[in-house]
């Protein structure tokens, strides 16, 4: 789909499709490309003269595939966290073109930022490709924002799952089981990876930012967005700041979790093994006047079995009481 956003008298205006490009009027700003067919790729490249990369290029890890001068254009491609309310996040890319007075934007995935920004802009009056640059990149930030304020949060929610023990002795809860451990790990494990993402994401933002604020070094024009860019810049920054601080977080109720995991396990074989010493001594005198000797100790008295019962109670009622002194129970 292609959408072409014109400056009109009347304010700003926008078309979509190619079939309604005749009709179009003023001029153009931005040209908006969401899985754009080979007509719409063909159409964009015959009117700014200028080769669209394609899917695979998008996806290119260099830095040189991603930030690059080419036909008079500034071809400037990022990486962002999309899907994040589904099961099934993805990481997206999206290129920025600087041609000219024209803005393009070529992505594969509908981005809610883009569209939270191109109803901002239809309800302005005039503005221009500096502009729009702008503008996106803080919704992108915001959104981004936004996402790793969700991120905070759940980890908040974590914390209190796990650590809350005392709170849920006064309510009378009981404390997390193994289960309960388990599902909080693989939380953590499934935002932990969602916050590495993240960080990649703001890290090629901030390149993205870094280059295009350079503009004038490539194109020799004097116009740059050095200044318009620096509080964008500066935004990007402390979200990656943040993003640590969340990735640290995390390691720590990792570990905290693998903890709590061992001394719940620990808890188990410290009951098999109390319970083991409680019936030891019983087994033993149990064993001992069950063997088949013609002459044993109380064999041949009327309350021998009583006495042999009463030890063997003795033996298994004595190791309870040192443990509960010594509070092992």
């Amino acid at each position: 789909m292609i959408r072409i956003y014109t400056q009109t008298e009347n304010g700003i205006s926008r078309t979509v499709g190619l079939e309604d490009q005749s009709n179009r009027r003023g001029d153009i700003f931005w040209i908006d490309l969401l899985t754009p067919d080979a007509d719409e790729l063909a159409y964009a490249e015959e009117l700014c003269a200028i080769e669209m990369p394609t899917k695979d290029e998008q996806r290119e890890i260099e830095a040189t595939s991603r930030l690059y001068c080419e036909d008079g254009g500034r071809f400037m491609t990022t990486s962002v966290l999309s899907r994040v309310e589904t099961d099934d996040p993805i990481i997206a890319e999206i290129t920025f073109i600087l041609k000219g007075k024209i803005i393009i934007t070529i992505r594969h995935t509908d981005s809610y930022s883009f569209r939270v920004f191109s109803h901002q802009l239809l309800r302005m009056q005039d503005t221009n490709r500096d502009l729009v640059f702008v503008g996106l990149l803080e919704t992108l930030v915001d959104r981004q924002a936004d996402v790793l304020e969700r991120f905070g949060t759940d980890l908040d929610t974590l914390s209190k799952k796990i650590f809350g023990t005392r709170a849920r002795r006064k309510t009378g809860e009981d404390d997390p089981d193994t289960d309960d451990l388990r599902d909080a790990l693989e939380e953590l494990g499934r935002v932990g990876d969602l916050i590495t993402r993240q960080r990649d994401a703001l890290v090629n933002l901030l390149r993205l930012i870094t280059f295009a604020g350079n503009e004038d070094a490539c194109s020799g024009s004097h116009d740059s967005l050095y200044v318009p860019l620096r509080p964008v810049s500066r935004d990007v920054t402390s979200l990656s700041e943040y993003a640590a601080f969340l990735s640290n977080k995390i390691n720590f109720m990792l570990d905290a979790v693998l903890g709590l995991i061992n001394i719940e396990q620990n808890d188990i074989v410290k009951v098999f093994t109390i319970m083991s010493v409680v019936f030891m001594p019983p087994t033993l005198i149990a064993s001992i006047y069950g063997m088949n000797y013609d002459w044993m100790p109380f064999l041949h008295t009327p309350w021998g079995f009583w006495l042999a019962l009463f030890l063997m109670v003795l033996a298994a009622v004595l190791p309870l009481v040192i443990f509960r002194l010594k509070r092992y129970i």
